[in-house]
């Protein structure tokens, strides 16, 4: 498998405050739309008037529509049915994330490794077609949404959906996620689990340590920060030519050590937590 080359997360402000990896705002989550017009104002240049236009566009199409900001993006959805919508900002381009879009007609175009979901990318200059994104966002809303973990219970609620997604998998990288999962509680019991980007396990403790993905001949540890951190097992073997990540690309009948990923996992909460992170 080729590696891709990772982007630095490198942090920069604007007048609406911090911009994450790629120029996402990094705005609290909330509900309302006050939330989703201050990560709307944090947006820098060009997808700021995109975020708008959008905006305007969604509660045009969807008399009464839900807003929240979670997890650093905008989402969208019914009262009681769930969330159909939500965007994200990546440096070249804003990602429109429809979480029923295979059931879209005409479908977006842009594929997902999560099972019915669909994505537009829209890019600088790029020439809207308000007519079809207005019928794909009454479309969403008619259909049944995607729920988000519970308010009250968002640990307790993240960690099932974690369990859902690995009975999901099944086969041999069920097996490995699990047991992947099981050695990131181990090493760190106060790491908290999280469902991001539509479904995928994250593991986070004063900042992300890995996050978990599996594809269809390999299952991915990507550690956010694995390139500042000892590898002397060199368990890293994916990711390698960028500045930030590092990964753990694992095959099927692959054993990693246990022992050696747990202190990788220790390795990556203390990098988290160490001043240097912010320099």
């Amino acid at each position: 498998m080729k590696t891709k080359k990772s982007k630095s997360p490198a942090r920069s402000r604007t007048k609406g405050g911090v911009l994450l990896a790629g120029g996402n705002p990094q705005i609290a989550k909330g509900d309302g739309d006050g939330p989703v017009q201050a990560y709307i104002a944090a947006m820098p240049g060009w997808k700021r008037d995109l975020g708008q236009r959008l905006d305007a566009l969604i509660v045009r199409s969807v008399p009464g529509v839900r807003k929240a900001v979670k997890w650093n993006s905008p989402f969208y959805g019914i009262e009681g049915r769930g969330w159909f919508l939500s965007f994200h900002v990546f440096t070249k381009y804003v990602k429109l994330g429809f979480f029923r879009g295979t059931s879209l007609r005409p479908m977006p175009p842009g594929a997902s490794k999560v099972e019915g979901s669909r994505y537009l990318d829209i890019r600088e200059g790029d020439e809207l077609d308000e007519a079809r994104l207005a019928s794909w966002f009454k479309q969403a809303a008619a259909l049944p949404g995607w729920e988000s973990s519970k308010e009250d219970a968002p640990q307790q609620s993240a960690s099932r959906m974690i369990d859902k997604r690995i009975r999901e998998l099944s086969g041999w990288r069920a097996e490995t996620l699990a047991r992947m999962r099981k050695l990131i509680l181990q090493a760190d019991p106060d790491i908290t689990e999280e469902c991001k980007w539509m479904g995928t396990p994250v593991w986070s403790h004063d900042g992300i340590v890995c996050t978990g993905e599996a594809y269809a001949k390999v299952v991915k540890l990507t550690f956010a920060r694995g390139a500042s951190i000892k590898d002397p097992a060199r368990l890293f073997n994916s990711s390698l030519e960028g500045n930030t990540r590092r990964a753990i690309d694992i095959r099927e009948g692959e054993q990693v050590d246990a022992d050696a990923f747990k202190l990788l996992v220790q390795a990556a909460v203390a990098r988290n937590r160490s001043p240097a992170r912010r320099r």
